[in-house]
């Protein structure tokens, strides 16, 4: 019994001193990805929002790394103050229930730029590993219990144990190492929040065959529809009590649908959907096939687009 007894009182302690998750003590800068970018988008908000005075937010998942935050607030008035408030995975609830939180603690919320994903934003089932997507307590009005207990049971699997400790104090880097812990960093800027992947723009720019990798595949079937409706009335109440928060603060605001390198469209029921609640002309959308997933030059890999072709989109958006 004392054995077991020391080696689970070790990991606690290690869990506490090391942070792996980053979410026991705060920090100036967070640069790693593997935390819970929600978590960590609504801390640094707390953080900095009284000082920086905030009224201008993008919403939305890892996809909008591909969103210059900085470009977006030239389009904006001299006033805006711009942050970037993105979650691994958002769901439109987690949209909702930041434009809540925020409404709640009385942010003017002058600017709103909404990312909508074709295959994660309406997607109601629970995302994997749980850990990087849970929301905040704050954001779901509950204790920290869950929130805390689903970071330390994923610290006490075996794998991610061992890859930890290894690289951490042997520097062990092979392919059980990479699998269950990678400290690949990001760049994070600490007042705006803006995400950057300068590590994967340097491995464009280095590496010749980047794109020779077989995760870009030959999208054959262009025409691809989503097959059935996504939005449910669960997720259409938060559409709803997201577009009456928006009107509340009278809030300037584009609905974007992503470009996904799968040339996946939107359904046209659930694009009539978002179109009826944030109108016609506050909803673009860049699903299917067109000038910007046509290439695979515009990806880090099939799932995230690049800066350029948020650039592009934002231009377009904003000409009109």
């Amino acid at each position: 019994m004392i054995l077991p007894f020391t080696v689970f009182a070790l990991l606690v302690i290690g869990y506490i001193i090391y942070d792996p998750f980053k979410v026991v003590q705060t920090y100036d800068n967070y640069s790693s990805l593997q935390i819970n970018r929600g978590y960590i988008s609504t801390e640094m908000f707390l953080k900095n929002y009284k000082k920086e005075n905030y009224n201008s937010f993008v919403f939305g998942s890892s996809r909008i790394f591909g969103y210059n935050i900085d470009t977006w607030k030239q389009y904006l008035g001299a006033d805006a103050k711009v942050y970037s408030f993105d979650a691994y995975g958002e769901k439109i609830q987690g949209v909702y229930h930041k434009l809540r939180f925020l409404d709640s603690l009385g942010v003017d919320i002058k600017n709103a730029f909404i990312a909508i994903d074709v295959d994660f934003t309406f997607d109601n089932t629970l995302s994997e590993p749980r850990f990087l997507y849970i929301e905040h307590p704050l954001l779901e009005g509950e204790s920290g219990y869950n929130f805390h207990e689903t970071h330390f049971l994923a610290y006490l699997n075996s794998g991610f144990v061992l890859s930890f400790y290894g690289n951490k104090f042997f520097g062990l880097d092979n392919e059980y190492v990479r699998k269950h812990y990678y400290s690949v960093e990001a760049t994070f800027d600490p007042k705006t929040n803006r995400p950057f992947r300068s590590d994967l723009e340097k491995r464009i720019e280095n590496e010749p065959n980047y794109y020779d990798s077989p995760s870009f595949y030959t999208v054959t079937d262009s025409l691809k529809m989503s097959p059935f409706q996504r939005i449910d009335p669960f997720e259409e109440e938060a559409l709803h009590g997201i577009k009456r928060i928006l009107s509340k603060h009278n809030t300037q605001y584009k609905v974007i649908i992503n470009p996904l390198y799968s040339q996946e469209k939107f359904n046209p029921k659930d694009m009539e959907m978002i179109q009826n609640v944030f109108g016609r002309d506050n909803v673009y959308d860049f699903s299917g096939r067109n000038q910007f997933t046509t290439s695979k030059y515009n990806y880090y890999e099939e799932s995230h687009f690049r800066p350029l072709v948020g650039d592009s989109i934002m231009s377009i958006v904003y000409s009109k």
